[in-house]
């Protein structure tokens, strides 16, 4: 089998794309967590490709994820940001964006201009395909 015939090539287009669509620090989630699922099922790259297509799902506006959680969040007008969630009222969401100063790494955008948030699941492999956990010592999640 040629790398053409093999299932990686998948896995790089569906990683062109999270390079175009997310900023940069979805994109780093999305590549910790491919090569997360990749080091616990290497035998299965086109299931590794089925797992992260659910990496980002929709959240509800009403319905507040965890604190801490992986958000993205896509303004109805400009770049969407992404970081982790830090506070969520029904007005507003506030996230605190890697890599800028502390100052103003915490950004607080109100709900009335948001188009819609995502959320980032680290937990891709054990929720959608949990029989293929075989080794519970797979490299931890980064949170």
């Amino acid at each position: 089998m040629t790398y053409r015939e093999s299932e990686f090539p998948g896995m790089i287009k569906q990683l062109e794309t999270i390079l175009n669509k997310y900023p940069p620090a979805a994109v780093a989630w999305y590549a910790r967590e491919m090569a997360r699922i990749y080091h616990a099922i290497p035998v299965y790259p086109g299931l590794v490709g089925v797992c992260l297509g659910k990496a980002f799902e929709a959240c509800p506006m009403d319905n507040p994820p965890p604190k801490g959680a992986l958000l993205v969040v896509w303004p109805k007008h400009g770049e969407p940001l992404a970081g982790k969630l830090s506070a969520w009222s029904k007005a507003v969401v506030q996230i605190d964006v890697p890599g800028a100063p502390a100052k103003h790494g915490r950004v607080k955008i109100p709900k009335s201009g948001v188009r819609l948030i995502e959320r980032f699941r680290t937990d891709t492999l054990e929720a959608f395909w949990p029989t293929l956990v075989f080794d519970k010592k797979t490299p931890a999640r980064r949170k």
